[in-house]
């Protein structure tokens, strides 16, 4: 923290010289902070604006997510008439959760963001299909792509391999004979903080005296699902759970009891990182 007051006034001096200064009166643009799913009120976003100006009923669009701003409060949570630029605000009102660190904007019209939002899938969807299987010519057999998450890449992918009848050591990266794989399911409240745990629990592996490859083949935000277990205990995997607050499912509890799957929740980061390295033990 030494030196920041001084960083401080001297950005301020520097945009009061050079009279550096944001639109308001342009739609806004902004950064997204964090993105996560509340109860009663669906996918909730903090961000921070940096051009223009946003009101309660604006549509506003980040990636292929988007839909109508229903509510409109500043950091202490009350609620602003009109946001401008560098303030921090939180956004509900979008019909999917956004990633944190991805820009947001607002758009003249609902029709415009829903036309957006199409021609952006469509997009994603002719890259993601664009090589899905290949002939390789020399040894004439089917080259399996797996597309979608890469965290579920090594639990899929053996999958599909053995539904098409194809036996795993002819997979080029193939795992050493002595690594140990460890499969895991994330689950967080909110997108900056399930990749803080993502990147928090695959940094044990390097850790460890032991050949781990820790697989996260599940990361996502929320509570468990039954979808959730099922993967877990189909792939032996255990359910590692940060900062989820409310009630919980319960079906998926039920399956949790009858599956016998290992699940582990807590609010604080290295409480959760210790049972990790006991489970993993």
């Amino acid at each position: 923290g030494d030196g920041l007051d001084d960083l401080i006034e001297g950005l301020i001096l520097q945009s009061e010289i050079m009279d550096l200064r944001a639109c308001q009166e342009s739609r806004a643009e902004g950064l997204i902070i964090d993105a996560k799913m509340e109860k009663g009120l669906g996918v909730v976003v903090d961000c921070i604006i940096r051009w223009g100006k946003l009101e309660p009923g604006d549509y506003v669009l980040s990636g292929v997510h988007g839909g109508k701003v229903r509510i409109l409060n500043d950091v202490n949570n009350k609620s602003v008439k009109l946001a401008s630029p560098s303030q921090p605000i939180r956004i509900v009102g979008l019909k999917s959760l956004p990633k944190a660190g991805d820009p947001i904007v607002c758009v003249k019209s609902e029709e415009f963001a829903k036309e957006l939002i199409a021609k952006r899938e469509a997009l994603l969807s002719t890259t993601e299909k664009s090589t899905s299987y290949r002939a390789d010519d020399s040894k004439a057999k089917l080259d399996v792509i797996v597309t979608g998450g890469a965290s579920k890449k090594g639990f899929m992918a053996n999958n599909v391999l053995r539904k098409f009848g194809l036996d795993e050591d002819s997979v080029e990266d193939e795992e050493e004979d002595d690594q140990i794989r460890i499969p895991v399911v994330l689950k967080a409240d909110a997108d900056g903080t399930l990749a803080a745990l993502r990147d928090t629990i695959l940094a044990i592996q390097g850790e460890s005296k032991l050949n781990l490859c820790i697989d996260p083949i599940e990361v996502s935000i929320g509570h468990v699902t039954p979808t959730d277990v099922n993967l877990a205990a189909e792939s032996g995997a255990a359910i590692f759970c940060f900062n989820l607050k409310g009630s919980k499912d319960k079906t998926a509890m039920s399956l949790v009891a009858s599956n016998k799957v290992e699940i582990r929740s807590h609010d604080v980061i290295y409480h959760l990182l210790d049972e990790a390295k006991d489970v993993f033990s």
